[in-house]
């Protein structure tokens, strides 16, 4: 006998939420913190440009991504068997103590370890976040809830980055990891006394019960093509992410010939543009899903293919000698469309994902997710900067931009097994 699946929200989920959102805000606008400054990290380092990007570039997202993933596979497992709320007050501190720390690093050995403990705090917070949204929303609301806590995740990114590059040439690069990280000991908290957690499993119908990570519950979710399908077109799209999230900061001033303030500005444009892109894209994607699923995928698939065109615009742009003589409008507008389209992707994804696996196997199917997010994200920026040390900075961009088609691909082929795989979850 089915339950009675609840939807609407108490207060008390409305407040635990709002401070969810909040902390993953502030954790998340930690990301790219180094983006708008990797020279200046380079030159306080004594690095060349290649170390720059080898080091600053590469080995840092590697580690800092790679420990991450790795982490999400153990939180993973608590978060289909134990209490939520408190690993995620252990998870946010695990993040934002040696993000705290790295605004006082000295040596580049103190930037890299802090990294990677940063990296802890990001993987351990994603499998945890979800599970607690499947749980507050229906399927019929999921893609819409994912929208808007990619809302929340890409301002918080964007501002982080904005931040950086506005202070980092006045006030030096560390200064940002000290501002980012304070709210949200405040705001975790706030959370220790006022969050709660939803009953597991009580937006889902059927009886569900709890089930920790072991080889048959892998095995259950290998099982549907859709996660495997997701699983790697996360690892795909990741590696010319890096591209944005790492490299084009410090490319667009150092080899188009922009101000870093500048360079700043088009690509918090992208970031907020990403924003949008996600935002709108989980809201249409949620109306798609609900007239009949496999157009959320498909649409998505579409929206991928699309963003690859302003993408290889703007990492080809034409260097030059004088800033003066540069068209700033011009690559925020293709950066602006380039956000837009690529991010339409994510909430949907995650709603699909969300969609497919039971309650009790969901934290474990989004901790495979982010451990699959993760390789992408911290091999990426290495792959990448293997590119650049074979090909050059631009030529090895446009490589990386090339591999969204692959991305895309495989959203594609979703279409073929969602329906088959949400049935009976």
């Amino acid at each position: 006998m089915n339950k009675i699946i609840k939807t609407k929200l108490s207060s008390s989920d409305i407040m635990s939420l709002t401070l969810l959102f909040a902390l993953s805000f502030f954790l998340f606008a930690d990301q790219n913190l180094m983006a708008p400054n990797l020279t200046q990290i380079a030159n306080e380092f004594g690095f060349n440009q290649l170390d720059r990007d080898l080091k600053l570039g590469g080995e840092i997202s590697l580690v800092f991504w790679l420990v991450g993933g790795i982490i999400t596979i153990f939180f993973g497992y608590f978060t289909d068997s134990f209490s939520r709320k408190k690993l995620l007050i252990g998870s946010v501190l695990i993040g934002e103590i040696p993000c705290f720390l790295t605004g006082f690093v000295e040596t580049y050995a103190q930037l890299f370890w802090l990294r990677a403990l940063t990296g802890i705090g990001i993987g351990a917070i994603i499998p945890i976040t979800y599970s607690l949204i499947g749980d507050y929303f229906p399927s019929t609301k999921r893609s819409s809830a994912t929208a808007y806590l990619g809302l929340v995740v890409g301002m918080g990114i964007a501002a982080g980055q904005l931040l950086a590059g506005i202070t980092g040439p006045i006030y030096g690069w560390k200064i940002s990891f000290i501002i980012v990280a304070i709210p949200n000991f405040i705001i975790l908290f706030l959370y220790f006394l006022f969050g709660t957690e939803p009953l597991r499993g009580r937006s889902d119908s059927g009886n569900v019960k709890s089930k920790k990570i072991s080889i048959l519950s892998l095995k259950e979710i290998f099982k549907k093509r859709t996660n495997v399908l997701i699983f790697l077109q996360g690892i795909a799209g990741t590696v010319p992410w890096a591209v944005f999230f790492v490299y084009l900061n410090d490319y667009l001033s150092q080899d188009i010939g922009y101000s870093v303030q500048i360079a700043t500005i088009v690509v918090s444009v992208i970031g907020l543009s990403a924003i949008a892109g996600a935002f709108i894209g989980g809201l249409v994607g949620n109306k798609l899903y609900n007239i009949k699923p496999l157009y959320q995928p498909i649409f998505s698939a579409v929206c991928t293919f699309i963003g690859v065109i302003p993408t290889a615009f703007l990492i080809n742009l034409t260097p030059a000698e004088n800033t003066e003589a540069l068209n700033t409008f011009y690559p925020l507008i293709l950066g602006a469309f380039s956000g837009f389209f690529i991010t339409i992707t994510a909430p949907n994804m995650k709603a699909i994902l969300m969609n497919v696996n039971h309650s009790k196997s969901r934290g474990s199917a989004f901790a495979l997710y982010n451990l699959a997010d993760d390789l992408g994200r911290g091999f990426g920026p290495f792959v990448i900067s293997i590119f650049i040390l074979s090909f050059g900075r631009q030529l090895g961009f446009n490589i990386a931009n090339l591999i969204w088609l692959i991305c895309g691909l495989f959203i594609l082929l979703i279409s073929r097994t969602y329906e088959k795989d949400e049935i009976g979850v």
